[in-house]
């Protein structure tokens, strides 16, 4: 008798050593795996704001975190399809959010018109020059195409003239000195009005450039023909 239960043992703690037999318990799910794919879904959030890249940066970096850990911990973790799926969808949603990003802020602008950014309108640390292409464009008054907020301002509606600045918390009382290469002042041509908007706008049109501003003016000037 003693020696059949030795056998029975013995032959249960092999079949365990060689995996061919396990019993599975209870493996709980990984939070980051979850994470992951919860994070992966809001990638299009990226078509809002270019901030919104952490989205699926943090997801797909979650997802790799939890899928090391469920291959680590095989038999107390599960979720691989949360963590796999975490792991594309932020690749592959914020690739396509950053393509359509860079499609529509360089391609899909109005003929004829050069998309410029607040960046590039700076001058060069090291000279205290112009950049070279933006002096070509305001010598010759090409139509330049950028993209800002509105400065608030009392009227909200038939603007003709407004200031136009390079992030939405720009304001005259949060610095005692602001930058005037984050400023253009801009005059609606035409019949063109412009409406208060607090999102960012499109600006199209002619570019005049002050190179011998003084402090208290602005160095770039917009004849604008399109408001968007």
């Amino acid at each position: 008798m003693s020696t059949e239960f030795d056998e029975s043992i013995s032959q249960i703690t092999k079949e365990e050593l060689s995996g061919k037999s396990v019993t599975a318990g209870y493996r709980a799910v990984s939070i980051l795996a979850v994470i992951a794919f919860a994070l992966s879904l809001f990638t299009p959030l990226m078509l809002l704001n270019n901030w919104f890249i952490i989205v699926p940066l943090t997801g797909a970096l979650c997802g790799i975190f939890g899928l090391y850990k469920i291959l680590t911990c095989p038999f107390d973790y599960t979720g691989r399809g949360f963590a796999f799926g975490g792991i594309i969808f932020s690749f592959v949603l914020g690739i396509a959010a950053a393509g359509w990003g860079v499609w529509h802020y360089y391609f899909n602008i109005p003929y004829g018109y050069t998309a410029v950014q607040f960046l590039e309108l700076r001058k060069d640390p090291k000279t205290d020059q112009f950049p070279e292409h933006i002096l070509a464009l305001a010598k010759e008054h090409r139509k330049v195409y950028i993209k800002g907020y509105m400065y608030p301002g009392r009227q909200l509606s038939g603007i003709q003239n407004f200031m136009l600045v390079r992030t939405q918390e720009h304001c005259k009382f949060c610095s005692p000195e602001q930058n005037p290469f984050d400023m253009i002042s801009v005059h609606c041509t035409g019949e063109l009005k412009a409406a208060f908007r607090t999102r960012q706008v499109s600006i199209g049109g002619e570019l005049y450039l002050n190179e011998d501003f003084k402090y208290g003016e602005l160095p770039y000037h917009i004849e604008a023909d399109i408001f968007k």
